[in-house]
């Protein structure tokens, strides 16, 4: 399959740009993502391309942004809705949750589909302060009739996000900001996508088995290979998906090294991990060697000051000083 070497945010635009040059139907709103080309420069020159029929500036109202594309969603077509921030959604969180997710299944048959994506950029780190660091995405994986998706690749971002587009129910889309200029292959094919519901394994070993969602995945990578350096390979797998959760490769890695960590960047109480640790708890008691363990963030508002900030947040060093930890218990 032919590849091209370019950055996740050229990914996503590549397949916006195929999806709305296949599919008239498909439009994209969100503020400013027509003239400025986007808050971080992803929708680019789709304004351009599309027109503003297809591409529509819309005000800084969350609510409204997704409530339009409801609307649009009932009638046929296909938006795709950006909230400049995961922070932000939860302006929106009850036309998401009490409308988006449930119209099709409350409509008896009247709506056929509700094909609609919510991208959102996701990730502490970026001094942005308490307001903007914020990756919440449990929150919408509790509901069903949304699927919760994560690309921590270019690949897996053009071919996500196609998989999301087409798909008949609506799809939240988080993406990683920390990722947005990180250079990988992509595919060109046009009807490339990665299925959504599908965990990959990022790295390969039989130390222990860590797994995650989101940016936490993009620091475990970098983990991992320094973790390599010293001669420990970690079988590392990327859910990808948090609704359609596939624990199938955590399960399977889990009986074979009898150890799992679980990388967040949410706090540990009441986040995703608690969720997964059950859930594998159940499938492979009598393979664990150990309890399930977490690395999350600590019970506290994300600091705005970088010293601070840094204290809280993840990174590659404790994610491998936890994997080194735990394979010496």
């Amino acid at each position: 399959m032919e590849t091209k070497k370019m950055t996740y945010m050229q990914a996503l635009r590549m397949a916006m740009d195929e999806e709305m040059a296949r599919d008239d139907k498909v439009i994209l709103l969100g503020q400013d993502v027509g003239i400025l080309g986007g808050a971080y420069g992803v929708t680019g020159d789709l304004y351009h391309k599309y027109g503003p029929d297809r591409v529509i500036d819309s005000p800084l109202a969350e609510n409204a942004i997704v409530g339009f594309g409801i609307g649009a969603a009932m009638y046929g077509w296909k938006p795709i809705m950006e909230i400049m921030k995961m922070d932000f959604s939860m302006v929106a969180l009850d036309p998401i949750v009490n409308h988006l997710a449930k119209y099709r299944y409350m409509s008896g048959g009247q709506v056929g589909h509700m094909q609609a994506v919510v991208r959102t950029a996701i990730g502490g780190g970026t001094r942005s302060g308490p307001h903007h660091s914020q990756s919440i995405y449990h929150l919408f994986a509790g509901f069903p009739g949304l699927k919760v998706v994560c690309a921590s690749t270019p690949e897996d971002a053009k071919g996500l996000l196609k998989a999301a587009i087409r798909d008949k129910d609506p799809v939240f889309f988080c993406e990683e900001s920390a990722a947005y200029r990180i250079k990988g292959e992509v595919p060109l094919d046009p009807d490339f996508i990665v299925p959504i519901g599908k965990s990959r394994t990022a790295h390969e070993g039989d130390a222990l088995t860590v797994c995650g969602f989101g940016t936490a995945v993009l620091k475990a990578t970098k983990a991992a290979g320094m973790l390599a350096d010293e001669g420990i390979d970690i079988n590392l797998i990327d859910l990808r998906s948090l609704r359609p959760l596939d624990l199938d490769p955590v399960v399977d890695s889990v009986k074979k090294t009898g150890k799992l960590l679980i990388v967040d960047e949410f706090t540990e109480t009441y986040g995703i991990t608690g969720e997964i640790a059950f859930q594998v708890t159940q499938a492979c008691f009598k393979d664990l060697k150990m309890p399930v363990q977490r690395l999350t963030l600590p019970d506290t508002i994300i600091p705005a000051g970088p010293v601070m900030e840094d204290w809280v947040m993840l990174s590659p060093d404790k994610i491998a000083a936890k994997v080194k930890e735990l394979i010496n218990a």
